[in-house]
């Protein structure tokens, strides 16, 4: 049941990053990637970087927890499935921020 759950959640992230990058702000080059606590943007990633960094993250976060609790597995399906509902979620709102800021800037 577990792998389903994460399989289901990279093909979500696979999915938000193929529509994100189709459709969030398709004439910059660069998206915000760090908000200051005023709203202003720190830093820009190169458009690919910016939208793969959150898939990238999360599978090596899921390799890791593959890799570090391969003793006990209730407790390495218990972080699995964290991870395949809070990945898909933190890509969507990072996804969410960068369009609202690159449409305010318009």
């Amino acid at each position: 049941m577990i792998f389903v759950a994460l399989t289901l959640s990279i093909v979500g992230m696979a999915a938000i990053a193929f529509w994100a990058y189709r459709n969030v702000a398709p004439h910059s080059d660069r998206l915000p990637m760090q908000w200051s606590a005023d709203g202003t943007v720190n830093w820009r990633a190169p458009r690919l970087l910016a939208i793969a960094t959150t898939p990238v993250l999360m599978l090596t976060i899921i390799g890791l927890i593959f890799v570090l609790s391969r003793h006990d597995h209730a407790e390495r399906n218990m972080a699995l499935l964290w991870v395949s509902f809070i990945g898909p979620a933190l890509q969507a709102m990072h996804m969410a921020l960068v369009a609202r800021t690159v449409e305010n800037e318009e």
